[in-house]
């Protein structure tokens, strides 16, 4: 995609809860040409609410699900869900989805098998007929996880086991496995945070990176590949934890825009002091689902716009 920068002014959108309440950034210096370090963040008044992407977009929901992760990837006409909460927050996650236009995903992906990542996909599953299951591949189940795979054997759908180098693509937007490692080079590692399925996105000159819980050593194993550069979006790996959001990890893969998904008051302190610090002296512009709600960005035509429905200020 050989365009020029966008260069019109920002917009912010408000609407209802469940139809997308909140603002809309519309951040024309992160165009996604992602070269000029001096841009800065610009707002005007506009109108918005719920609906699906518009068309020739990628659209990426970081849905509020407290504590736990749920990623809705949209593009081409396609619908990818990358976790989906705790048990208890399936019915939120489907209502995102349906308000989003979704009426069949054409894969999930398990990004780690711990319960705030995959108790939601049993809703997910009764709402929607799901084409594909992409997995680790790593054997540490749980209970919960269990379950998930008797869902996903009785949905019928085919499952991929993907590691480094899977390639996919997902209405025109390249999908690159950058994490866990194959077993050419290893294998898995003995921490199942580590093993988190990592996707690189790339639509245009926007690059993407949702790599689930990644710690130390993933991150460091991501920052030792071949697809280090700039981010125009982070998901922040393991909802800000000490051991996340390392600065090798930084240093390879700046971002221009970073979420967080973490719960508000959460047991476990998260997202920490550390990494927050980390992350504003990267240059990051921070969003956080227990600040500003459901967090959705948009890139087309060169130009990032991220919509929160709470907190802005």
């Amino acid at each position: 995609m050989d365009r020029p920068p966008h260069t019109g002014r920002p917009r912010v959108t408000a609407g209802p809860r469940r139809s997308l309440r909140g603002v809309l950034f519309c951040l024309p210096c992160v165009s996604l040409i992602l070269l000029t370090a001096s841009c800065g963040f610009a707002m005007d008044e506009g109108k918005g609410g719920a609906g699906p992407p518009p068309s020739g977009s990628l659209s990426v929901g970081f849905i509020d699900v407290g504590q736990g992760d749920a990623v809705l990837v949209q593009a081409g006409g396609t619908s990818h869900l990358i976790d989906a909460g705790r048990t208890e927050e399936g019915p939120n996650v489907v209502d995102f989805l349906r308000d989003r236009g979704v009426r069949t995903l054409d894969g999930i992906i398990v990004s780690n098998p711990d319960a705030d990542h995959i108790g939601g996909f049993l809703d997910v599953m009764d709402a929607f007929p799901v084409e594909n299951v992409y997995i680790s591949g790593d054997e540490k189940g749980t209970l919960t996880y269990n379950s998930f795979l008797r869902g996903v054997k009785a949905e019928g759908s085919e499952v991929h086991v993907v590691r480094t180098g899977y390639l996919m693509d997902w209405g025109g937007v390249r999908v690159d496995a950058i994490g866990p490692p194959t077993d050419a080079e290893g294998g898995l590692f003995p921490e199942i945070n580590d093993n988190s399925i990592a996707l690189l996105l790339t639509y245009g000159s926007a690059r993407v990176l949702l790599a689930g819980d990644a710690s130390t050593k993933e991150e460091e194993y991501m920052a030792s590949g071949r697809y280090t550069g700039p981010l125009s979006l982070l998901k922040v790996t393991h909802h800000g934890s000490a051991t996340s959001s390392t600065p090798i990890f930084l240093n390879r893969f700046p971002p221009k825009v970073a979420v967080v998904q973490v719960g508000a008051d959460n047991s476990y302190g998260h997202p920490t002091p550390e990494a927050m610090d980390r992350l504003r002296r990267s240059g990051a512009k921070i969003f956080r689902n227990d600040e500003n709600g459901d967090v959705i960005v948009t890139i087309k035509d060169e130009q990032l716009d991220v919509a929160v429905t709470k907190g802005f200020q």
